[in-house]
């Protein structure tokens, strides 16, 4: 909408986004589960490594839809949040 406007051409008059949600909760509790453990080692399985390790969560698709309505260009890490083509 930003070029369209620079462009001269007709801009929109409202815009629907959708609300980021808070996903602060999640890594919280796998904080203090870490915390609290008394084990010197711990062992997690694939899915749970994927989540706390390469912080790809069963939201992560949809946070970074809502976050790329809000952006322009959303930097990316490799492999975080897009699947390489």
């Amino acid at each position: 909408m930003r070029k369209e406007a620079k462009d001269g051409l007709a801009i929109q008059r409202s815009v629907t986004l959708t609300e980021p949600r808070n996903h602060v909760k999640d890594y919280d509790r796998v904080i203090t589960m870490l915390e609290m453990s008394v084990d010197e080692t711990i062992t997690i399985d694939a899915q749970a490594f994927d989540r706390y390790v390469m912080d790809n969560w069963d939201w992560s698709r949809f946070a970074l839809a809502t976050n790329t309505a809000y952006a322009d260009e959303i930097p990316h890490a490799p492999g975080k949040w897009r699947e390489e083509n």
